[in-house]
């Protein structure tokens, strides 16, 4: 009896047959069987696992809370990362929150046949018109990817014509079979764009990044409290209840802490190397 047979010989077979398909004995592999998990989702199909965009627009980028997110694509790819995840900000004088919202061009059968740059568009005047944002970010989906809609290009002139920061993200959901292609998309766009833009002095003595941390439930906050009742000024929360104007100082910090290694541990490294943190 193989040792993978041992640790599943105690269940019932129906418990067994479920399990073993999630099990591989790597020193007993003959046959070269793969977990059953560890395949690429299909376009268009709502997985529990989630996808490329998923990491991306629902993990990494919906906590922001001042910036307004454009989902190019379908109406079902916006719920599937808005209304299923627990985003949580703290109302702010001054400060737009538009985790309230969901914006979606709404793609139809149509416009995958003619293309939607147009209403992409459009979808950034109708922003501009009612919320007037000061950072816009655009996240597309499979469908935009296969029709070859331009949405950098869009961003570009979004920026011109209306002066403000506007990032997009091809976070696409077929580019990863899981949702950690959708993390490096959003941290190397943020490290791009955003992260290092930043002046803001520093005034306590031990300053702090916080990676990986998305608030989920609020727990952001109790883990916020605790450091600075120690003596800790937190520059930027990555990214749980945060500001472009604290992910645009993230540079300034003198330590990273990571919590989420595998959706963000290379920004820490990027900073120090890249940005050269505050290490006095």
């Amino acid at each position: 009896m193989s040792t993978m047979e041992k640790v599943l010989d105690q269940y019932s077979s129906k418990i067994y047959k479920n399990r073993k398909a999630h099990m591989v004995d790597v020193n007993n592999n003959e046959t070269n069987n793969e977990i059953e998990a560890n395949a690429r989702a299909i376009p268009g199909i709502m997985t529990h696992r989630g996808c490329c965009y998923a990491g991306c627009k629902g993990v990494v980028l919906g906590p922001i809370k001042d910036a307004l997110q454009i989902v190019h694509g379908p109406i079902g790819c916006s719920y599937y990362a808005w209304g299923t995840r627990r985003h949580k900000g703290k109302k702010e004088d001054g400060v737009d929150n538009y985790l309230q919202y969901c914006f979606s061009t709404d793609m139809q059968e149509a416009d995958i046949v003619f293309g939607g740059e147009k209403k992409l568009k459009k979808s950034i005047e109708e922003a501009m018109k009612l919320f007037n944002p000061s950072t816009i970010m655009i996240c597309s989906t499979c469908p935009i990817g296969l029709i070859g809609d331009d949405i950098h290009a869009i961003a570009k002139w979004a920026e011109e014509e209306y002066k403000i920061k506007c990032i997009a993200f091809s976070c696409e959901g077929y580019k990863g079979v899981s949702q950690s292609a959708g993390h490096h998309i959003a941290n190397n766009q943020l490290m791009k764009f955003v992260i290092g833009e930043g002046d803001r002095e520093i005034k306590d003595k031990f300053a702090i990044n916080i990676l990986g941390e998305y608030n989920i439930g609020g727990d952001g906050w109790e883990i916020e409290r605790i450091l600075k009742r120690i003596g800790y000024e937190i520059v930027s929360m990555f990214t749980g209840d945060s500001k472009i104007e604290d992910i645009k100082n993230a540079h300034k910090a003198n330590l990273s802490l990571v919590q989420c290694h595998r959706s963000i541990n290379y920004i820490a490294e990027m900073l120090e190397t890249r940005l050269q943190m505050n290490l006095d």
